[in-house]
């Protein structure tokens, strides 16, 4: 699974392999019969910033500790400017860094199915953008 020598943390494809899970996740839990909106929209940040971090670690990237989805998008641009088109994507899904996961300034009952929606289009497109970016050998 992974090279030689490599971290797990240091390789695209583990990142790869969680960010699908947690998207995967978010998506059962919408189609179910009491969706829990917020932990939706909390898992598709998670997701979001985990696609971006596999494609800024297959770049040679170093590792951050860092969960804006905002920021991590204009890392990417660095390596490549098509980025830019996901940054309003970015906006949406940093509104969920915390509030999803914890109580904070949006109340959870604020996080309803339109938003669950947008959070779940707004991941697939970075998804989308970052698998046609990552070659399946890194």
């Amino acid at each position: 699974m992974n090279k030689p020598g490599k971290l797990p943390e240091k390789t695209p494809q583990v990142w790869l392999h969680y960010a699908k899970g947690d998207l995967a996740v978010a998506e059962r839990e919408i189609n179910s019969e009491s969706p829990v909106y917020h932990t939706i929209c909390f898992l598709c940040q998670g997701a979001a910033e985990k696609f971006l971090k596999a494609y800024l670690i297959a770049q040679g990237w170093p590792l951050k500790k860092i969960h804006d989805i905002t920021d991590l998008l204009k890392d990417c641009m660095s390596y490549d400017q098509a980025f830019e088109v996901l940054l309003p994507n970015g906006a949406i899904l940093n509104e969920y860094i915390t509030a999803g996961r914890y109580p904070s300034d949006l109340a959870f009952e604020m996080m309803g199915l339109a938003e669950a929606q947008e959070a779940l289009q707004a991941t697939r497109e970075i998804r989308d953008a970052v698998i046609a970016r990552i070659s399946p050998q890194r």
